[in-house]
């Protein structure tokens, strides 16, 4: 049975926004139960965009930044405003905006590595805030709904404020996230018929993704024809394991350390052999440099147990 929108419900048509996905078969289950397409969802969806801030990014870049909350489309807000609304799945695409219209980025430009999102509704409210690290007394705020389980301590995050369900017993805030790598557009996000995420009168949007700039300019023109272009790496830390001859990804994806760059961290430092630090040690690189400085160390090694 569909479900009674008192009226302002009209099941959308569209194709979906990154094509049919692929579904596997269950040893022993029962195929087809999963809509291939949104449109076919049983009793009909509903859907609208809603485009983030600006990414900006150049040639080997890692993007890791909270980006700025995003009012969603006012015609929903209005629509839903005072009631529930139920959330059955969600699509994902990095566009760049050309004088066409908005034109989807390449995988080999511009590599998405994990997202963090979260939409918020009646009664809460986003509040930027940068951490004092892994033990501030809010940190428990972000690590329970950030991807990956990593929070860059070092950048401001949006931290949701007010009560986690309405004067109707609805969720006031979601989460919606997904570590899928290079897949994340063919990836299915949503749910079996008959479930589904419910948000309270819900107002806007925050996006926290981690993108790493993969797109040599000189060699890979992403503008020329619908097919992205062959992929061209551009140079690469000698630590990449990349193949040398006509690679299939970009050495970049491997997150190797370059020996072309000093990161110096301006501090000074104390040992102690008891208790915590009074202000924590964020990153390996100011660990590395606190080291090289109290002990006088000529360098540091990496050492990992397994």
């Amino acid at each position: 049975m569909a479900p009674d929108y008192h009226g302002n419900f009209m099941a959308s048509q569209l194709e979906n926004m990154n094509g049919e996905y692929p579904f596997s078969s269950t040893p022993g289950g029962k195929s087809g139960m999963m809509p291939k397409h949104y449109k076919d969802y049983p009793g009909g969806v509903e859907s609208f965009d809603v485009l983030s801030p600006p990414i900006t990014t150049l040639y080997s870049q890692v993007w890791w930044v909270s980006l700025a909350p995003t009012p969603l489309p006012a015609a929903i807000v209005a629509r839903y405003n005072g009631t529930g609304m139920a959330i059955v799945g969600w699509e994902i695409d990095q566009v760049r905006p050309t004088p066409e219209g908005d034109v989807s980025v390449p995988i080999s430009a511009s590599y998405n590595h994990h997202y963090g999102s979260q939409i918020i509704g009646a009664g809460a409210s986003f509040r930027k805030k940068l951490f004092s690290g892994p033990h501030d007394p809010e940190a428990h705020k972000v690590q329970q709904h950030m991807s990956c389980g990593k929070i860059a301590w070092d950048q401001p995050q949006y931290v949701i404020d007010g009560p986690e369900l309405s004067d109707r017993g609805l969720p006031t805030r979601l989460a919606l996230q997904s570590g899928n790598g290079g897949e994340y557009r063919k990836t299915y996000h949503g749910f079996a018929p008959g479930f589904a995420l419910v948000i309270d009168s819900p107002r806007e949007m925050q996006v926290t993704p981690m993108q790493i700039d993969t797109w040599n300019r000189e060699a890979m023109n992403i503008s020329a024809g619908a097919l992205p272009p062959k992929f061209v790496p551009g140079p690469l830390p000698r630590a990449s394991l990349a193949s040398k001859q006509n690679p299939e990804h970009s050495g970049l994806l491997e997150c190797p350390m370059t020996t072309r760059l000093t990161k110096v961290v301006d501090g000074s430092y104390i040992a102690v052999t008891s208790n915590q630090c009074q202000e924590p040690i964020l990153t390996f690189y100011e660990c590395y440099q606190a080291a090289a400085t109290l002990f006088k160390a000529p360098s540091n090694t990496s050492q990992n147990d397994t």
